[in-house]
């Protein structure tokens, strides 16, 4: 079935600063979502992979690309977004028109 709501998946790879382990990445995680993403409105869910290479990837669904500009816009303000970002060796490498991408058909 083909869905009318084209929501917006955002792709954000990046690799651990040097020093930061798996359980400090997954306790920033943690309050990453609670404290910021589910607050923030278009936010449908997240998913954080682990990609062969040893890098991490944050896999973020969206209503609209407009929720993803709204937050990206609010994060810099948010204690436990800047505490995640600091945790990434690449937090100001990423080029958000490359992450971003609009689901043109969904199947479930």
């Amino acid at each position: 079935m083909e869905h009318k709501n084209h929501h917006t998946i955002e792709f954000a790879p990046f690799t651990l600063a040097e020093g930061v382990d798996e359980a400090s990445l997954l306790a920033a995680a943690d309050d990453l979502q609670k404290e910021f993403l589910s607050q923030q409105k278009g936010f449908l869910k997240r998913d954080l992979a682990r990609l062969a290479d040893g890098r991490w990837a944050d896999v973020i669904y969206w209503e609209s690309r407009e929720s993803v500009e709204q937050a990206m816009q609010t994060a810099p303000q948010n204690p436990a977004a800047l505490r995640y970002f600091q945790l990434m060796a690449d937090a100001g490498e990423v080029d958000v028109a490359n992450t971003l991408m609009s689901v043109a058909r969904s199947y479930s």
